[in-house]
């Protein structure tokens, strides 16, 4: 799956501009949330951005969106990626899981490659991280950036890993 383009006019006061939409997928298999319901006030109240988040049934994490990989977490619990369009998306496996030091998470990937969507990232033990206490529940956050016209999140529905879309974002081209 690609990124779509609309090439869409919009208005707003008097400026005109076109828009560009990019649909994240579900990075595990699971169920999709809204970013509202993770059980952390971090990601809960946006302070970092907007997003989704996904329950997961997988153990697997992969790419939502293609770009470069500018940061893979010591722990190996996060990893940020950049667009082409200079869109910043955090992928962060469960919550909470920095404390464990990189235990139960496993990737061979290093940061400044550049990651396609649907690649793998990551894969981690959902059942050491339930026995260790923290919660699995995976936040795909779009970080803050100017461009971003609206997010729409497609929730409420099992998903697919790489299949699944799981989020609209409407950029505004300059």
């Amino acid at each position: 799956m690609t990124n779509e383009c609309t090439g869409a006019n919009h208005q707003q006061g008097e400026d005109k501009y076109e828009t560009e939409e990019i649909i994240l997928s579900a990075v595990t298999d699971g169920e999709i949330i809204p970013v509202e319901q993770v059980e952390d006030d971090l990601f809960s109240q946006k302070m970092i951005g907007d997003g989704y988040a996904i329950k997961p049934t997988s153990e697997v994490v992969y790419a939502p969106v293609s770009g470069k990989l500018i940061e893979v977490a010591d722990a190996k619990h996060a990893y940020y990626i950049e667009t082409d369009t200079g869109l910043k998306i955090l992928i962060h496996i469960g919550i909470d899981t920095v404390l464990m030091n990189g235990q139960g998470f496993q990737t061979s990937l290093e940061k400044n490659v550049w990651v396609e969507k649907g690649d793998q990232l990551a894969t981690f033990d959902k059942k050491m991280i339930e026995d260790e206490g923290y919660n699995t529940v995976i936040p795909v956050i779009v970080l803050e950036h100017s461009s971003v016209v609206s997010l729409e999140t497609l929730t409420n529905r099992d998903a697919t890993a790489g299949k699944t879309e799981a989020l609209k974002i409407t950029l505004k081209n300059d």
